[in-house]
């Protein structure tokens, strides 16, 4: 009799445990943009959290029942652990209430996770980060298997919005690739931008749809670039 209690604890405290590592982020803008809001518990009523509209959703930890209405109430759907850079095949409303969810309940309406990597340079819940100066940045020119590059200044103007639509595109740790010749002539526009920084004496380099404005990357902790 002991043993089964003992037991039936023990499993009790693993459901419980769950739950509580059980966590969320609740973006205002598509593509994780915008302003962010983290929540570890249930939530009756995201307006008292100043977040009047949800566009889309970081399931870090946990599942997580979201509904249209207050008091979990209207239309609901479940997350699993993943990245929703939009939420029209979720929800066709706002997001008013939020909960985790039962482990023992069978949910009808339970939403997938995109496969794709939008969140992976994006600032992370509660992630410290710091501005560290740009070293070098070099313009790559050409089609994918006639690459060049030519130095910023001497490239077209970058989109201003391309920074915003696409921002990071790749990362690696160490300098910029030496297998890339320095362009002949200068034609056309810039596919992307390498741009080069030290971090705590590394070299890095970061691949972006448009060169960082103010000569600055975010970085976070690990020297990782953020958006």
């Amino acid at each position: 009799m002991k043993m089964l209690i003992k037991s039936a604890l023990a499993v009790s405290a693993l459901v419980l445990g769950s739950q509580a590592m059980a966590q969320i982020v609740l973006y205002e803008g598509e593509g994780f943009r915008g302003r962010s809001v983290v929540v570890d518990r249930d939530m009756r009523n995201l307006d008292r959290r100043g977040m009047g509209t949800t566009r889309s959703i970081v399931v870090e930890r946990g599942r997580w029942e979201v509904c249209t209405e207050p008091r979990f109430e209207g239309t609901c759907s479940v997350l699993r652990r993943g990245n929703y850079p939009n939420l029209s095949g979720v929800l066709n409303a706002n997001i008013s209430s939020i909960r985790k969810a039962d482990p023992n309940r069978r949910y009808d309406n339970e939403a997938q996770a995109t496969a794709g990597e939008d969140y992976q340079y994006r600032r992370r819940a509660n992630e410290r980060t710091t501005e560290v100066p740009v070293t070098s940045v070099r313009a790559i020119m050409g089609e994918a298997n006639q690459r060049c590059w030519v130095e910023r200044r001497e490239a077209a103007p970058a989109d201003p919005g391309a920074a915003l639509m696409a921002g990071i595109l790749g990362y690696q740790v160490g300098g910029a690739p030496q297998n890339v010749e320095r362009c002949r002539t200068v034609q056309g526009k810039p596919a992307y931008y390498e741009v080069t920084y030290n971090f705590r004496g590394s070299p890095r380099t970061v691949q972006m749809a448009a060169p960082p404005e103010n000569n600055w990357v975010v970085v976070n902790d690990r020297g990782e670039p953020r958006m």
